[in-house]
């Protein structure tokens, strides 16, 4: 049996403490001016080409994408409003993701989707994103603000958060599971939330998951006075009708057990998520970004690590780990109670509530 390495045993910071180590995730690059009209001029003369009408033959050009430059305001008509581009902040398969600012001073999010595929394709995909995060509004999932086509360019504006929640590792005193349970509670919401509208997010990892600090406008201290946690990229999020293991691309370091073998675990459904946040909170309960293979997964080993940790975490997490879909935990608002449930100082056993799942022998 694999020994689950103990936590930290330092204390745990505050939240204040955290705030300060991210003020700078706030701070806004500024350009010089020159660079500002240098990146001004290049749109201007890649636009210039592309709308400049039909070549000999009669045809007019396909549009051409021009990504963002640092430094370039980009205007959305359907609201008026004017984001300014800073550096890049992430990167995915579909998009990459940018700082920015608006007319009103907020500090935002700006995803600029690929150009992957037909013109017709990436406008598909921009405004099938954009619906789901219109529709799917939640305190704990980022919030959509504008979206919009620039320059031959989709572009999607939410709300920029802190830093993902992978950052925690590169804190000294992260103590583990001190952060666990505050973190379930705001990202098992947003899933619970996500089901229950009948989507499946199937991509929660700690790149989607993210720290989000309030600010207090009253006051002029940068200080952030508190914190929660988002889940974030909605842009694969499916219909509990639509997914399946034949149709669906997942993250290879995070494939559930039912993705690489529905045959033996069950077909892929919205359990996914909930197998996904039990490998992130084991993680962040251990303090570490851990990466198992196909096999590892395939031979249930983070349930095994997952069993060896105290009660309450011990059991909840060992139980949304199971490799059969059947067996596994049911739903979020069931994996937050097993993850809350009182545990008896004598026997430092948890008392999950009655379940039908089979013991956790089955895997």
């Amino acid at each position: 049996m694999t020994q689950a390495p103990a936590p930290s045993k330092q204390p745990p910071l505050s939240p204040v403490d955290l705030g300060k180590l991210f003020d700078e995730a706030f701070d806004f690059v500024n350009p010089p001016e020159d660079q500002v009209e240098a990146a001004q001029e290049v749109v201007k003369e890649q636009t210039a080409a592309v709308d400049a009408g039909a070549d000999s033959s009669g045809q007019l050009p396909l549009p051409a994408f021009t990504p963002p430059q640092v430094g370039m305001t980009v205007t959305s008509l359907a609201t008026g409003n004017s984001y300014t581009i800073g550096r890049v902040i992430g990167e995915g398969s579909f998009g990459t993701v940018y700082q920015a600012t608006d007319t009103w001073f907020n500090e935002l999010a700006v995803k600029v989707l690929k150009p992957l595929g037909t013109y017709e394709d990436i406008q598909l995909a921009a405004a099938q994103e954009f619906d789901k995060l219109l529709k799917l509004r939640h305190t704990h999932v980022t919030h959509v603000v504008d979206a919009f086509e620039f320059q031959h360019t989709f572009y999607i504006v939410t709300e920029r958060c802190a830093g993902p929640l992978s950052d925690l590792f590169t804190m000294e005193q992260l103590h583990g599971p001190v952060w666990v349970q505050p973190v379930a509670r705001c990202l098992l919401q947003a899933v619970h939330f996500l089901h229950v509208a009948g989507y499946v997010h199937q991509d929660i990892h700690f790149g989607n998951c993210f720290m989000h600090f309030h600010k207090n406008e009253m006051s002029d201290d940068s200080r952030m006075t508190s914190m929660s946690f988002k889940l974030a990229d909605l842009g694969i999020a499916k219909m509990f009708g639509e997914i399946d293991a034949r149709n669906t691309v997942l993250n290879g370091n995070i494939a559930p057990p039912e993705f690489l073998d529905p045959d033996q675990f069950g077909l892929l459904d919205h359990r996914v998520d909930i197998y996904h946040c039990g490998l992130l909170f084991l993680q962040l309960y251990l303090g570490k970004e851990m990466a198992f293979t196909n096999q590892e997964i395939l031979d249930g080993l983070p349930r095994q690590i997952a069993e060896q940790l105290p009660a309450p975490f011990g059991p909840a997490l060992s139980k949304a780990l199971r490799r059969h879909v059947a067996h596994r935990t049911q739903s979020a608002m069931e994996f937050w109670r097993d993850l809350t449930v009182k545990v008896n100082p004598l026997t430092a056993v948890a008392a999950l509530p009655p379940s039908t799942d089979p013991p956790q022998t089955h895997g």
